[in-house]
């Protein structure tokens, strides 16, 4: 039978039906409930939408709602694939853990055990840093960016793992601090994993996880950049409404391009919560947090906290852990609420995210358990009163070095506003002191600033419920004349990813361009320190040599923190345009 026959048979029986669905074990008002919650996808004009509800490790509610494939309204199973993104990660944990747990490995071995090809780079990077995200590797996607090289092919791996080869120095002393967007890493840890067993990544993931547990639709795709049979065809919808198919920028490596069905995921973490000795001891040790060297525990504001590689945080007062994926248009969630032993995952295909419906769910479930209100109720917050002149103090720009963010602060009609986005008034602050404030925001989490005075200006602190600080500088605006601005044009070379960005001035603003990369817009910030308009240029500071001339740029963003390019000088500058 030819595709075209089959979509068309397949897109008759959509007719006929939209869902498929595994109803096991809740009773008539909740189920329709969640009907009701998942009305607008109970179509075949709408993607593939597909949910678990997981009690005490037993599935209690599955199903799939819309269509795998919008041309042929082919509706979507509870076996339709999605790819998944970052649960992939979780599995590169657990394939980690257990070959710790079998004397395999060692947490606090030297990488370079398992991967002696890696350059030694004076300092000792251990699997824990790998799993802890505190490595200080690069990160491959921002030096693809700045290499200005784009692959579908998920066998990408490899050419990371050159490029990885050419890295001079760490971000950061292994241990000594963390790195939120840190992603080499994975790519490390599952090559560890083939070096352990001889095996490649998803042969070994296929072999001692998918294929025994029954995931007969989880896959890693490693040799392909065409997606796996029966996978839901990812979208977004433009202005109008209408459905575009997207795909992302890119293909993802092999290592974390996981495609899987809400089916497997419910084998998956009913697997996970048996309770006999081994997997229990495997699953204590993912839940565990993760620590600097020095024993401090990592409450990063959103990214991984515990060996699993999820975040661990709180809903309305009660622990609940978190994980997100997003790649094109496939949207991945999951909320864990372990002091329950109670979870809801969600996969889709046409949306952006869909957390919300899967809170919405839970909370269904969970409405009785959460001590707090979904939201906070600010007019029962019991602020100080400050005069506008204290007020004034905090006004101003700020800036996250690590993570290459803007923050600014204004005052209107007596109140200080909270902003990241220029010409935006931002959430309003509640005074609680003379120096924090709280940041209205619709939702539970409990975000606060605190301001620290420093010699020259002061720190901000942001933190969500008990994360650790966020912190960011203040900084006074600078701007350049255009006649001003030619001292930063020109072009300059990295010798470790063999790349060159052109510097020119266009209509007053400074701007980068890469044959491969496009063209990147900067604002200054502060004197020799620029913002882009692309993340992986988000952060630069220009160097100065001992004439106070610009010698080069320091790319300043998370994962690549002290890469330099340096400026040409004309003849060279030939030289690398006649490659």
């Amino acid at each position: 039978m030819n595709n075209t026959v089959k979509h068309a048979i397949l897109g008759c029986l959509a007719s006929l039906s939209f869902t498929a669905s595994a109803n096991i074990g809740i009773d008539p008002a909740t189920n329709q409930a969640i009907e009701k919650i998942l009305s607008e996808f109970n179509s075949s004009g709408k993607p593939a939408l597909a949910v678990t509800v997981i009690k005490e490790g037993k599935p209690i509610y599955e199903k799939a709602f819309g269509s795998a494939n919008l041309e042929y309204k082919t509706p979507a199973t509870v076996n339709t694939k999605f790819q998944v993104d970052a649960f992939a990660w979780e599995f590169i944990a657990y394939a980690t853990l257990t070959l710790e747990a079998q004397g395999k490995i060692k947490l606090d071995d030297d990488i370079r055990k398992y991967l002696p090809e890696l350059p030694d780079l004076g300092e000792k990077v251990t699997v824990d840093h790998l799993l802890s995200s505190t490595d200080g590797y690069y990160g491959y996607k921002t030096l693809k960016s700045l290499a200005g090289w784009e692959t579908k092919d998920p066998e990408q791996h490899k050419s990371i793992l050159q490029v990885i080869k050419s890295q001079k120095a760490l971000n950061f002393k292994p241990g000594k601090a963390f790195s939120p967007t840190g992603d080499t890493r994975l790519i490390l840890l599952a090559r560890i994993v083939e070096s352990v067993t001889g095996q490649s990544f998803d042969a070994y993931c296929n072999s001692q996880i998918f294929a025994p547990l029954g995931m007969s639709n989880t896959v890693f795709l490693y040799d392909s950049n065409q997606a796996p049979d029966n996978t839901a065809v990812p979208y977004r919808s433009d202005s109008n409404g209408t459905y575009k198919r997207d795909y992302g920028d890119t293909t993802a490596p092999g290592p974390v391009n996981l495609y899987t069905s809400i089916r497997d995921l419910s084998i998956w973490r009913s697997h996970i919560s048996l309770r006999t000795p081994g997997i229990n001891s495997l699953v204590k040790k993912m839940n565990s947090p993760i620590k600097l060297d020095g024993g401090a525990m990592i409450k990063d504001v959103a990214s991984i906290s515990n060996y699993g590689q999820q975040h661990v945080g709180k809903e309305r007062g009660i622990p609940k852990v978190y994980l997100r994926g997003i790649s094109g248009g496939y949207s991945s969630t999951l909320f864990r609420f372990p002091e329950q032993d109670f979870s809801v995952i969600v996969l889709s295909s046409g949306l952006a995210y869909n957390g919300s419906y899967g809170m919405q769910i839970a909370n269904l479930f969970m409405n009785n358990h959460f001590p707090e209100p979904e939201t906070i109720d600010y007019t029962k917050i019991e602020g100080v009163k400050l005069s506008r002149q204290q007020l004034q103090q905090f006004v101003g720009s700020y800036w996250n070095p690590i993570r290459a963010l803007s923050a600014r602060v204004h005052l209107k009609d007596d109140v200080l506003y909270y902003s990241r986005v220029d010409g935006s008034d931002g959430n309003a602050l509640i005074p609680l002191g003379n120096s924090t404030f709280q940041i209205t925001i619709e939702g539970d989490d409990k975000i606060l600033l605190k301001f620290i005075d420093k010699a020259g200006g002061k720190d901000m602190n942001y933190t969500v419920n008990d994360s650790d600080s966020v912190v960011f500088e203040s900084y006074k605006p600078t701007s350049y004349a255009n006649n001003e601005m030619t001292q930063f044009t020109g072009t300059f070379y990295s010798n470790e990813l063999n790349s060159s960005f052109v510097f020119d001035v266009n209509n007053g603003v400074l701007t980068a361009s890469n044959i491969r990369s496009g063209t990147i817009k900067f604002k200054p910030l502060s004197p020799n320190m620029f913002s882009g308009d692309k993340s992986f240029l988000r952060g630069i500071r220009f160097i100065r040599g001992n004439n106070n001339e610009v010698t080069g740029f320091k790319v300043a963003v998370d994962t690549v923190r002290s890469l330099v390019f340096k400026k040409v000088h004309e003849d060279n500058n030939r030289k690398l345009s006649s490659l």
